[in-house]
């Protein structure tokens, strides 16, 4: 498993989030890569972010080096999942037949509503966008 000096009365047990980095030579084989994967499952936490890296390195022939670096260890579980929130159903009527011929006239002229009140409706409290925002900012 996984040994260091450094790591004596360190249990890894239950980590939440594990970086992993293996280093090895051009002849790294799925299997090396699947046991070390293996290796984590075993000590990391059921909902774990788990993050793998791989580099090669010519240099290392036979030679497999992997790098953990664990966190969120030692504390319980103390995130919970938010409780769902329902959202309530839109109940529609139905019972009227929609005329789909009328819905290609534009909504201002199905609402009786002329183009200047559509543009005023609109247009409501954009006047102080006429001036720009530098001459806004220095007026405050």
């Amino acid at each position: 498993a996984i040994n260091s000096p450094l790591l004596e009365d360190v249990n890894l047990a239950g980590a939440h989030g594990i970086l992993v980095n293996i280093t090895a030579g051009m002849n790294l084989s799925i299997g090396e890569f699947e046991e070390v994967g293996n290796t984590v499952k075993e000590f990391a936490s059921e909902n774990a972010t788990v993050v793998v890296g791989t580099v090669i390195d010519p240099e290392m022939s036979d030679e497999l080096r992997v790098t953990v670096v664990a966190t969120g260890l030692g504390r319980e579980e103390a995130y919970e999942e938010p409780p769902m929130q329902l959202v309530q159903k839109r109940v529609v009527n139905n019972d009227e037949e929609v005329d789909y011929k009328a819905l290609d006239r534009p909504t201002v002229i199905r609402n009786d509503m002329s183009a200047e009140q559509a543009a005023l409706k609109e247009g409501t409290n954009l006047d102080f966008l006429d001036v720009p925002a530098f001459l806004r900012r220095q007026a405050d």
